[in-house]
This record gives structure tokens, C-alpha cells and sequence, in this order.
């Protein structure tokens, strides 16, 4: 198990009263927060990796200052196994690379114009026309297969999310290639109008799924268990735990400092 995020607590400062409640509550059920150098640029400690005291999976944590933001970056390595992902097989022409000018003269050459004459129905035309154009780049562009990951897209991932996101990548590969100022600005603007964008469209898609179960509570139920449901593949850990019946212990001694 993991927890990490800016959690806004000053962690490093012992006067802070929430911060010391909140290292209480992580102690309290066996968590141990990991980062001590300070995250933010005023000089505190705000943004956290929590993990389970006996779980040893967080390694080489170090933190590191960040060109686009007030918070430090905090890399770190994850002591798990990374799970294979199911592919697909496509295929794809690199039609990017052929040459115009070729692309033409091949196209000329073939007498498309000819064949497409000599037909008759309107079927016939078209298929040869492919047939033609389709030889041509096997000659600039053959078809090539490969094996990709299959990435479902989010309901809520939209065509305007997808063009801000290339336009985000630009903007950062040209700010990293010339290090200026003002390529920086605008990797920044267009970092966040992205971010702005992904929240708009999560709460466009909520918002428009809840409306649809008006009046149906059981399509609203459903609604919401899917928004924190596992997938099938989930299967539930443990803590790491020697000893089930003291493991159990735990949970009944966390359970009983709750109701209290």
C-alpha cells in the first residue's frame, strides 16, 4: 500500500498541532511516512509517501527541485512487480516519410486513369482505383505489423483532452530543447489547461451519468459503486504479516481506538 500526494501538512514543523495529529493517525495503524527533506519552496515538508511500517517496497526515494513548480519532485523506486499488459497486434504504414513528388510520378505512372476508364460500373472503378493506389504504397510505405498495449480510453477522455494533451507534449519538447523563459510560460499555460480541461470533463460525464438515473436508484447505486469498485483482476492483500492472529489484533485494536 501506498498513499503519496501534497497532503498540506508542514510535517517538519513541530509547533504545527494538525501536522503532529496526523503523524499520530499514520503511527497509530502502522504506517511510516518517508520523505525528510523539505518539498515546497517556503521550505516545508507537504507532500508525502506513506507506506506500511514492514512493507519495504519504497527504495531510493530522493527529491528534487522542479523547473515548472512551486513543489519538488520526489523520485523514488517501487520494489514490485510491474504487470504485463495485454497487447494487440495492429498494422500501419509509415506514410509520413514518402515523398510527394514519388508519391505522384508512381501514381501517374500506373495508368490509374486508364484502368478506372475501361471500367463499367461505378464498383468496378473504385476497386481498381484501391487496387492501383494501394500497389503504389507497398512500394513507398509496406504494411507493417507490431504488438501494442491495450490503454482503454476513459468515457470522459475526450477528442479536445486528446488535441491539448499533443499540444501540451509540443509545447514541453520544444521548451527542453531551448531551456528559454518564455518556452517555459507556455509549457506551463498548456500544462495547466489541460489539467483544467481533465477536470471539467470528469465532472461533465458524472454529471450527465447521475442526471440519466434520475428516478432509478438502483442505476444510481450501480453509478456510484463503479466509481470505487476493482477491477476483476484486484485481489486483496494483506499487510505483511508473520503471524495471522496478531495481525488481526492490529485491526481490532485500530477498530476499537475509532470507536472511542
Amino acid at each position: 500500500m501506498i498513499l503519496m500526494g501534497d497532503f498540506n501538512f508542514h510535517i517538519d514543523d513541530a509547533s504545527d498541532k494538525k501536522a503532529e495529529e496526523f503523524s499520530k493517525l499514520i503511527e497509530s495503524v502502522n504506517l511510516t511516512q518517508l520523505v525528510n527533506n523539505s518539498t515546497h519552496m517556503n521550505g516545508h515538508i507537504l507532500d508525502l509517501i506513506i507506506t506500511h511500517k514492514k512493507e519495504q517496497i519504497v527504495s531510493s526515494l530522493k527529491v528534487d527541485d522542479c523547473d515548472i513548480s512551486d513543489h519538488s519532485c520526489i523520485h523514488f523506486d517501487l520494489n514490485l512487480q510491474k504487470p504485463k499488459a495485454e497487447k494487440k497486434k495492429v498494422t500501419y504504414r509509415k506514410t509520413r516519410k514518402i515523398n510527394s513528388d514519388t508519391l505522384r510520378k508512381l501514381i501517374v505512372d500506373s495508368n490509374v486513369t486508364e484502368k478506372v476508364s475501361s471500367k463499367e460500373t461505378v464498383h468496378e472503378k473504385v476497386e481498381i482505383f484501391n487496387e492501383t493506389v494501394e500497389a503504389v504504397l507497398d512500394l513507398l510505405a509496406p504494411v507493417k505489423t507490431k504488438n501494442v498495449p491495450i490503454r482503454p480510453n476513459s468515457h470522459w477522455y475526450t477528442d479536445e483532452l486528446r488535441t491539448l494533451k499533443q499540444e501540451r507534449r509540443c509545447a514541453e519538447r520544444k521548451w527542453r530543447k531551448s531551456r528559454l523563459e518564455i518556452h517555459r510560460q507556455i509549457y506551463v499555460y498548456a500544462k495547466n489547461k489541460v489539467n483544467d480541461m481533465l477536470v471539467k470533463s470528469k465532472k461533465k460525464y458524472f454529471k450527465e451519468r447521475i442526471f440519466e438515473c434520475k428516478g432509478n436508484s438502483n442505476e444510481l447505486y450501480k453509478l456510484v459503486k463503479s466509481l470505487y469498485k476493482p477491477t476483476s483482476s484486484y485481489k486483496p492483500v494483506l499487510p505483511s504479516h508473520d503471524d495471522t492472529e496478531q495481525l488481526c489484533e492490529q485491526f481490532q485494536l485500530i477498530l476499537w481506538r475509532q470507536d472511542r
